[in-house]
């Protein structure tokens, strides 16, 4: 499970890219992807604390198409560090640090995200809950 949930965590990041920067098209069929690995239960507390409930998570996410297409300096997103803290059961833990550059900046979180086992699901987990932290980039 700890290497599906890696797994996972890259390939979704590599999705919002590409989605953000309108490199695969916009239909319900790709953006499915995401509707089927985010939990009934899930969310997201942002480095702010605030919180944000999966349908929210959803339509942020749905209405950002596009929306680093014109960027003059090219929009970049990754991951790395990625480190399994727990695994018991149907559960994982995992901690990762997401990188971005926007407009020349660069901005940085660690997160913390947990992972149900779903074999319905592209890599047979779902994201449950994600804590982000920002990371000091200057």
């Amino acid at each position: 499970m700890k290497e599906q949930c890696e797994k996972e965590v890259i390939e979704l990041h590599r999705f919002f890219e590409q989605w953000f920067k309108s490199e695969i098209e916009n239909k319900d069929e790709i953006y499915t992807r995401v509707e089927n690995v985010l939990g009934k239960e899930f969310i997201l507390i942002s480095p702010s604390g605030k919180f944000t409930s999966r349908d929210e998570v959803l339509a942020q996410i749905k209405n950002g198409y596009g929306s680093r297409k014109d960027d003059e300096v090219p929009y970049r997103l990754w991951v790395q560090n990625i480190d399994c803290r727990f695994l018991e059961n149907n559960l994982c833990l995992i901690m990762y640090e997401e990188w971005g550059e926007v407009d020349g900046k660069l901005n940085a979180r660690i997160s913390s995200a947990l992972f149900r086992k779903n074999d319905q699901a592209i890599n047979r987990v779902e994201w449950i809950h994600v804590h982000e932290t920002a990371i000091p980039t200057e």
